[in-house]
């Protein structure tokens, strides 16, 4: 898939109500995973780093596409920059 299609298809994924269903359920989930740290005074530092790396992951699963929109904007930018020094 080219780098316009590519882009494309996240700004599809991007404005689908599915990706808005999605989000809402993640950005749950986050808060929720951050409330159980915070409520609960027994856990395990390995319980407690688990639940931080679960935070961390599904951040990054939110933030994706607006980094592959940075990523792919910037290869058909410089693709095109490329068509123009090439005659």
């Amino acid at each position: 898939m080219n780098p316009k299609a590519s882009l494309n298809a996240i700004d599809a994924l991007v404005k689908s109500k599915g990706w808005t269903v999605m989000r809402q359920v993640m950005e749950e989930e986050i808060v929720s995973s951050a409330m159980a740290i915070a409520e609960n005074s027994q856990m395990t530092l390995d319980e407690i780093n688990f639940r931080r790396g679960s935070i961390f992951a599904a951040k990054a699963l939110l933030d994706l596409p607006s980094k592959l929109t940075s990523k792919f904007s910037a290869e058909i930018a410089l693709g095109e920059k490329d068509d123009k020094s090439n005659p």
